[in-house]
């Protein structure tokens, strides 16, 4: 018989901690794997959750602006000023023009009785070929289109909202309409939805999509072959083109590309419009790794210290054994060959690892991101086109702030923005933020100099705007400095010029343009 486990030559007595050791390593993992599996169950749990507010808030906020919008256009068209066809439509065009600023849209138009549209400084130009108002004129119901390109340059995307005109012996005299940028709607799918981190996508009444936060949504492409391109789960693609065109609330999973989403959709009131709101699983499980590490982490130490605590007291009782077996094993040399017990080295190791560019308050981009955009324009500007860089300041912003609030002042940086970001739009620009109160313009979509004065004529004007409420207004203006670009000047020779022209009407009153002279 010969003891090698654990008996050796100094008398030195060892327990094999092997078992202990693999039921120990078990214990872990299950516990790992109950961790990461409960994690991923309440990730489900939350992405249902989280689509859930998404598509409620975004709705919301969608369904908002557009009876807002209805609202406002009906208050007007109870107005005799304007259904009484006997009033000027010019005058009634300057007075939309006035309250357009106001409500935050791109437009607010005035049409007559024979379906033309009325704009300060041109001639009247007829919409009877507009399916949207050949509806309003037969029908008399309100209508809220998909979105579509429309302004003065045709390019411009926006939603419309129009209600007719009725005079007091009920004859349809006419129509009011308002122009709803797309970037706004845009913009409140992003923040909305984006609170819950998921994605929102506003599809038309031909199911094609509008508004997107999905990068990989183009828009005007058929929403429902995104749908098909997908492995669904509880649902079709002709089940919720049917619930799209039924106005009906629906949801369902979706694998693609190896990831699980859920969607949810809903009909958006007083349109032909559906919200589609979802959440990727990934998204949400990475969201919760960090506590699912940290618990992972905790239950390593738990399991190490375990094991320490294991060790130590089997070397407490080990010491006890020595002294016994010491004796016993000069009693095997008497009897046993002399053989040394191999030597067993146990060691626990654990090793814990773990490891803008837009301005948020006026939708333009950065100073810096405007700079590398517009040295990209600057290149592609053509032969026959001019481009301009239009230097704009807030006058007084600092008075705004201290006398009304800085609220207010928002307001008025906002408002700008909004009228900056059109230009941009029309003019195959770029606008950022420069600073606290000033703005970059770069206009690349000019024939000559006279446009160019054209332009700023308007400009001024536009940026003319009022930063209080109905009850309070408060007016704010702008200077503009503009430099014309020639070839070979220097981006910082551009703005330089531009800012000197800038500085030359900030001396000199205030309120209106100079071009610089080279």
């Amino acid at each position: 018989m010969k003891p090698k486990k654990q008996i050796k030559e100094t008398g030195t007595w060892r327990l094999s901690l092997t078992p202990v050791l693999k039921y120990n390593a078990i214990f872990t993992v299950l516990v790992v794997l109950i961790v990461l599996v409960g994690g991923a169950a309440f990730s489900v749990r939350q992405m249902r959750a989280n689509v859930h507010s998404a598509m409620t808030t975004a709705r919301n906020q969608v369904e908002y602006r557009v009876s807002e919008s209805i609202s406002l256009l009906q208050s007007l068209a109870a107005q005799e000023e304007y259904y009484n066809p006997q009033v000027d439509p010019l005058e009634k065009t300057r007075r939309l023009d006035q309250v357009t600023p106001h409500f935050g849209y791109m437009m607010i138009r005035y049409v007559d009785e024979d379906i033309s549209v009325y704009r300060e400084g041109a001639k009247p130009a007829s919409l009877a070929s507009r399916a949207y108002m050949q509806k309003l004129f037969s029908t008399r119901q309100i209508q809220v289109t998909d979105s579509f390109a429309a302004g003065a340059d045709g390019k411009t995307l926006n939603y419309t909202v129009a209600v007719p005109l009725v005079d007091e012996q009920n004859k349809m005299t006419g129509a009011l309409f308002c122009a709803i940028y797309f970037d706004e709607i845009m913009e409140l799918l992003d923040q909305t939805a984006g609170i819950y981190g998921a994605d929102a996508t506003l599809v038309g009444s031909e199911s094609q999509i509008m508004s997107s936060t999905i990068n990989e949504l183009s828009y005007g492409e058929p929403f429902l072959e995104y749908v098909r391109e997908s492995s669904l789960i509880g649902a079709t693609a002709d089940r919720i083109q049917e619930s799209f065109l039924a106005g009906e609330s629906g949801s369902h999973w979706m694998f693609k590309n190896g990831a699980l989403s859920y969607t949810m959709y809903s009909h958006v009131e007083n349109t032909g419009w559906n919200l589609v709101c979802s959440k990727n699983f990934w998204t949400e499980f990475g969201s919760l790794l960090p506590y699912l590490l940290f618990a992972i982490a905790v239950v390593l130490i738990l399991c190490g210290g375990l094991m320490w605590l294991v060790q130590q007291r089997v070397g407490e009782q080990r010491a006890v054994m020595d002294s016994l077996l010491r004796s016993v094993e000069e009693l095997e040399k008497k009897i046993y060959q002399d053989e040394r017990p191999d030597n067993v080295n146990f060691k626990e190791i654990i090793r814990l690892t773990s490891d803008g560019l837009s301005d948020g308050l006026t939708g333009v981009v950065t100073r810096s991101v405007f700079m590398n955009q517009a040295e990209q324009q600057l290149r592609k500007v053509g032969p026959d086109k001019i481009a301009a860089m239009c230097f704009v300041d807030l006058d007084n912003l600092k008075y705004l702030n201290d006398t009304y609030g800085h609220a207010v002042g928002d307001v008025a940086l906002k408002s700008v923005g909004y009228v900056l970001r059109e230009y941009e739009k029309r003019y195959d620009g770029v606008v950022g933020r420069y600073g606290g109160d000033e703005f970059v313009l770069l206009l690349t979509d000019l024939t000559d100099e006279n446009e160019l004065a054209e332009v700023l004529d308007e400009l001024v004007l536009r940026l003319q705007v009022e930063a209080g409420t109905m009850d309070r207004p408060i007016p704010a203006r702008c200077s503009v400095g503009v430099a014309v670009w020639r070839p070979g000047v220097t981006m910082e020779q551009l703005l330089a010029d531009a800012d000197e022209a800038l500085y030359f009407v900030k001396q000199n009153g205030k309120g209106y343009y100079k071009i610089h002279q080279n």
